[in-house]
């Protein structure tokens, strides 16, 4: 069965999303495209909220997000539990991405990575294991530092549930 991922762009991303997307297929991965296309634009936010659910709700293991710089589809992604999104702009960051933060989002900029170094960093984020023992820190650290993340999303998830906010600062008046 093949692998799927899901991908979006807004319109300053198609034409990359376009390209890598060619690249996927050509790899054997089913394609999941709810971006922009040639018949409909979709806002870089809305990129970002159409990846960040399907991952945080595991219909897909992983996603990548294009827009113009990268930032505003990473952005809204990882507002989603069990997002991590990682915006990359060479091979050795995503290379880091995975071995380190066990990224499951990638996010690229149209204007900033070119075709030929977005599919390298494609293969790089797709075929990279985290944890590796290659990335110069201990797979058990990166292990508890992962669950330690996972932790914090959960208290502050809960938290937002309880209906808690944060204490305001008090004036001395």
């Amino acid at each position: 069965m093949k692998e799927k991922i899901i991908i979006a762009a807004d319109p300053a991303g198609k034409g990359l999303k376009d390209q890598v997307k060619l690249h996927l297929v050509s790899r054997g991965f089913e394609v999941f495209d709810v971006g922009s296309t040639d018949n409909q634009e979709v806002p870089y936010y809305e990129a970002g909220y159409a990846v960040g659910k399907a991952v945080s709700e595991q219909a897909f293991p992983r996603g990548i997000l294009f827009c113009s710089s990268g930032m505003g589809v990473s952005i809204v992604a990882n507002k989603f539990p069990g997002v991590y999104c990682g915006l990359v702009e060479s091979l050795e960051t995503a290379l880091l991405c995975r071995m380190i933060n066990n990224c499951n989002v990638l996010s690229l900029g149209e204007r900033i990575v070119t075709p030929y170094k977005a599919v390298r960093i494609v293969d790089a984020f797709l075929d990279t294991p985290f944890a590796s023992p290659t990335s110069g820190f201990a797979p058990d650290f990166l292990k508890k530092a992962c669950a330690q993340i996972h932790s914090y999303e959960e208290a502050l998830s809960a938290h937002s549930a309880a209906g808690l906010t944060p204490d305001r600062h008090k004036s001395g008046s």
